[in-house]
């Protein structure tokens, strides 16, 4: 019975790939319908493989993380891929462990970097520290304003799904580091929910913030931060949103929305990948300057509700992080 099943598990495989001389399959940590990043990582995929020319399979792996690495692992130990690919910021660890177990399985760990890779891995980070010192100059520029919710206190919010190195270390420092280039007197108010998926403590975390005299949040929280946006259309404040843009859910409340075009990483590193044109046992890390990171500049409700001021100054930070002029960090 458990040949007659590897069997037809192969015999699937083989009339998927029929054709085809390169394959990869993609396990998307999570599941893919409505979160964008996922969308975009699996709609990237899917036109690298339109124009290259491979295999394409997409494993769902589901939200519980301990069921990731065995999914992982188990894709790899079927042999029938050249490349195994998956993403996020929990995977490193895993990706190292099964690399190592299957060391001719060639590995892509994508919007996460492994800064010392086995030789069978190339991994991809967004340079996030670009990202949100450009959402703290634009919460900058807003808390300083006399756009219709701005108050006189110069005080921003930050409103995390958890605590995480790269929240810490890189995204939080640059989002105020971006709103004191603007204001050297700004102050930061920050809450982590402690989950992604809990809308109802982000809404009392972000209350909390606006008490406290916050007129505008940037809400890296996933499905928590709609609780944010509740409670600022509610107390008629301001939140940035992060990776898509989302403004058409709450114009006017949700003022802008920072951009990672996750499609754009994706098709480029396949297209590599199948031309052998990746360099494994190695990283690379984008931002703005490269075209996946970007703000919704152009959307039509953001136009309507800032200043041509306000639009003009976030052109030049942008130009300036494409000479290389800005160091977010420092």
């Amino acid at each position: 019975m458990r040949k007659f099943v590897l069997l037809t598990v192969l015999l699937a495989f083989l009339l998927t790939t029929a054709g085809f001389s390169y394959s990869v399959v993609l396990m998307i940590t999570g599941e893919v319908g409505g979160n964008p990043i996922y969308e975009m990582m699996v709609a990237g995929a899917e036109e690298a493989a339109e124009e290259a020319g491979f295999s394409l399979r997409v494993v769902e792996g589901g939200y519980n993380p301990a069921n990731w690495e065995p999914t992982l692992i188990s894709l790899a130990s079927t042999g029938l891929y050249d490349l195994v690919v998956t993403f996020s910021e929990g995977m490193p660890e895993s990706v190292v462990r099964a690399a190592r177990m299957f060391p001719n399985q060639k590995f892509v760990l994508m919007e996460a970097v492994i800064k010392d890779p086995p030789p069978n891995v190339y991994s991809f980070g967004f340079r996030d520290e670009e990202m949100t010192y450009l959402a703290g100059y634009f919460a900058g520029l807003v808390t300083t304003s006399d756009l219709p919710r701005a108050n006189p206190q110069k005080r921003i919010g930050l409103l995390a799904g958890d605590i995480y190195p790269a929240m810490t270390d890189i995204m939080r420092p640059a989002y105020i580091n971006g709103a004191r280039a603007v204001d050297p007197e700004i102050e930061l108010v920050f809450s982590a929910v402690g989950s992604w998926a809990d809308p109802a403590k982000g809404g009392e975390l972000a209350q909390a913030q606006f008490e406290q005299g916050v007129d505008i949040i940037l809400a890296v929280a996933g499905g928590s931060g709609v609780g944010a946006i509740e409670k600022a259309v509610a107390m008629d404040k301001y939140v940035i949103g992060v990776n898509s843009n989302m403004i058409h859910f709450a114009p006017g409340t949700i003022l802008a929305c920072t951009l990672k075009h996750a499609d754009i990483a994706m098709k480029t590193v396949l297209l590599r990948g199948t031309a052998g044109e990746l360099e494994f046992g190695s990283y690379d890390r984008w931002g703005i300057k490269e075209g996946v990171l970007g703000f919704t500049l152009d959307d039509p409700n953001f136009l309507a509700n800032v200043t041509y001021e306000i639009v003009e100054e976030l052109k030049e930070v942008i130009a300036a992080f494409e000479r290389g002029e800005i160091d977010p960090l420092q």
